[in-house]
This record gives C-alpha cells, sequence and structure tokens, in this order.
C-alpha cells in the first residue's frame, strides 16, 4: 500500500512525547498504520530515523501547508550537520588529529584569501605524507569567521584530518599558531567535535559550508517499511528508555543502545522517532 512520507516535514515534529500522558496525547485516532524506518551506519554509529507513512494525501497537503519558510530553513540547518556528523563518523577515528588554525599578528584575511590558504595547507600535507610513504590524505576543514549570532569574528580554520606525526601537521601550517589533538571519540563517535566547528556555519544556502576530501566514504544507509509498526511506535511513545532498548537492541543485534527522543506535531497525525546506538566492543 502507497504511503505519503513525513520524512521532509520533521521540524512539524515539535513536542516532545514524555511518558504515558505524553503518549496518549501525541497518538490520535488518526494515527498511521504505518512507519517508515531510516538507517544510517557511520563508523561504529548507529541511527534510526523513524517517521509516519499517512495513508491520504490530505495529511500530506496539511502538512505540506504548516511547514512555514522558516521552519524548512532551520530543518535545512540541522540536516547540514546531521549529514557532516556522519561523514565525519564513517572516516575518522581515534588514530587521527584535529587542527585549529589561526594567523598571526594584526592579519585578517578575507574569505577568499582564508580559502586559498586552506587550499595551500591542504596541498603541502599532501606533499609530506606522499613523501613519507602515508595513506592517501582524507579531511574535513571548515573556515569559522562569524559568532553563532551571525557577527564577524578573527578567521580561523578547523581540520579534522588523518593521523601524522602533529608537530609536523602544525608546522606546515605557517601562517600563525596552531594546535593540534588526537580525536577522541565518545559513545556518540565524534559529534561533539563536529557540532563544535560547525557552530557558526552560513546560514545561507549560496555560500560553502565547508570542504572535505573527495576520498570520503558516505555513511550506509536503508529503509524498512516494516520494522517499525504502528503498536511498536505507541509502546515507544509511552516507554521510550525501557522499551527502546529492548526493541532496538533486538532489531540491531551487535549495538549498544543509547539513547531515543520521540517527539509528536499539533498539525498532523502519528511521531517522529530518532534513536542512536553504537556499535558493541
Amino acid at each position: 500500500m502507497k504511503g505519503y512520507s513525513a520524512e521532509h516535514y520533521e521540524a512539524l515534529f515539535d513536542q516532545v512525547v514524555d511518558g504515558i500522558n505524553g503518549a496518549d496525547n501525541a497518538l490520535r485516532p488518526d494515527e498511521p498504520g504505518r512507519y517508515r524506518c531510516k538507517t544510517i551506519k557511520a563508523g561504529d554509529q548507529l541511527e534510526c530515523e523513524i517517521y509516519p507513512l499517512w495513508n491520504t494525501a490530505a495529511e500530506a497537503g496539511k502538512a505540506k501547508r504548516k511547514a512555514t519558510a522558516e521552519a524548512i530553513a532551520a530543518q535545512n540547518e540541522k540536516n547540514a550537520r546531521k549529514r557532516l556528523i556522519r561523514r565525519i563518523n564513517a572516516n575518522f577515528t581515534s588514530k587521527d588529529i584535529e587542527l585549529t588554525l589561526t594567523y598571526a599578528g594584526d592579519h585578517v584575511p578575507d574569505l577568499p584569501e582564508a580559502r586559498r590558504d586552506m587550499a595551500n595547507y591542504i596541498r603541502r600535507v599532501k606533499r609530506w605524507r606522499k613523501a613519507h610513504g602515508l595513506p592517501e590524505l582524507k579531511y574535513v576543514a571548515v573556515i569559522e569567521y562569524q559568532g553563532e549570532d551571525g557577527a564577524p569574528k578573527r578567521v580561523h580554520h578547523h581540520v579534522i584530518m588523518s593521523g601524522m606525526d602533529r608537530d609536523e601537521a602544525e608546522r606546515l601550517w605557517g601562517k600563525g599558531r596552531a594546535n593540534s589533538a588526537r580525536l577522541q571519540p565518545d559513545e556518540h563517535g565524534l559529534e561533539g567535535l563536529a557540532r563544535y566547528i560547525t557552530k557558526s556555519l552560513p546560514r545561507f544556502k549560496s555560500e560553502k559550508r565547508w570542504v572535505c576530501s573527495k576520498n570520503l566514504v558516505e555513511p550506509t544507509v536503508t529503509v524498512a517499511d516494516t520494522k517499525i509498526t504502528r503498536r511498536k511506535a505507541a509502546r515507544l511513545a509511552h516507554d521510550a528508555d525501557a522499551y527502546g532498548k529492548e526493541l532496538f537492541e533486538k532489531l540491531y543485534p551487535g549495538y549498544t543502545f543509547t539513547d531515543v527522543e520521540i517527539k509528536a506535531s499539533a498539525y498532523v497525525a502519528g511521531v517522529y522517532i530518532y534513536a542512536r546506538m553504537r556499535r558493541r566492543r
């Protein structure tokens, strides 16, 4: 049976479902019959995005009408960060490094110059690695030039890259101070670091958000329409933590349940479920 997916309307699900009372309010009589489960595997991290498949075009049309331009923009911003977090988790481990690169003295480059500086730095690193027999470089680089409020700030760079001699990685910058550290994944991998370096990404689609090497592997994404039934979604809404652990560890052997968030909408039927797991060591 065809369903109308709520995937692109996550922003409408903005009411946290917490316990039995919240679940009873969220699961209305027009609750959808099915849910779509998108599974994303990135390194040791596994995420599940579970959203309704509405039975009628009318419900989908209602969602489209309620999704404001502001809500869509905020969701696009959230999705951009998700994509970067997943790429970083899929490609980097505790064997790799992060760097913060700044400029000496009073020199403050404009964005074109800062981008050239980063491109030149990456070329120097690649040459050094090739000369020392290291594997091809993987990297993600972000130029930070504004605060979270959009106000200008002193330009500097954040780089996550393949493991190498940290002293050499710092020396090759040559434009000012360079500080490096080994990556330290936690139960959510490198999500914390990814959020930190993107805390002030530009807010306009036309602006380049980050640069990365072309040899990064993509997270593995699968979609299933039978993993999560209406009954399972309802039980999750009533007892997210206890049943979440039981359900997701059964669905994904070899992974440990981390957390789950369930949200409802005042406008459309169903709940949006987001769960995280990590590979069992």
